[in-house]
């Protein structure tokens, strides 16, 4: 009885932790388009998908009955991705559901200021990309912040609003390019950045 209840627990495939897996069983799912109802509507997570624990001893249509093709199927079934997990989903305007893969599911992760430590945020640049949403640290403010918006400024400057929780929200360039042309010319950082705000 006891090895019985060994294999049982052997023959699950675990479910492989993520981040975006809390958000999904916690219901933070963005609305999208329901194949259904044809519109774009809230979902509701209902609940999650588990695979069958019945053993898989002898497939009818597979091949031969080999010990190599065993070990080989055995290790496939025990690497999962996270992206493999899956979970029923309802549509809140036609009540239809689906069962999707957790990379199809986009997680609404509003992100909250007082919880962010300066460790856990990218260190803001003006050279460097962000997206609506990142959590950036701002060294010369010493302030922790998350990007709210993104805009191109009448001078084709690419421009983010970061909200601070002392300084509220600021506008800050970002892609900033260096152009290293001529090396006669000896401009520094903040005069190429003077410029591009002039502009």
């Amino acid at each position: 009885m006891a090895s019985e209840k060994t294999v049982n627990n052997e023959r699950q495939v675990p479910v492989v932790e993520s981040r975006k897996r809390q958000y999904i069983l916690e219901g933070k799912i963005k609305p999208c388009f329901c194949e259904g109802c044809h519109e774009l509507t809230e979902k509701v997570f209902v609940g999650e998908w588990k695979p069958s624990d019945k053993p898989k001893n002898y497939d009818v249509l597979g091949a031969s009955d080999t010990g190599k093709s065993d070990k080989k199927k055995a290790v496939e079934d025990e690497v999962q991705s996270a992206a493999e997990n899956q979970y029923w989903i309802r549509c809140s305007s036609c009540n239809q559901v689906y069962l999707l893969k957790e990379w199809q599911i986009q997680i609404d992760k509003e992100l909250n200021l007082q919880e962010l430590n300066p460790e856990d945020c990218q260190l803001y640049s003006p050279h460097g990309i962000y997206a609506q949403g990142d959590a950036v640290y701002h060294k010369s403010l010493d302030e922790v912040g998350v990007v709210r918006e993104k805009n191109a400024t009448g001078s084709g400057a690419h421009v983010i609003i970061v909200e601070f929780i002392k300084s509220g929200k600021k506008q800050l360039l970002e892609n900033v390019q260096v152009s290293q042309g001529k090396t006669g010319q000896n401009e520094s950082l903040s005069e190429i950045l003077k410029m591009k705000l002039k502009r």
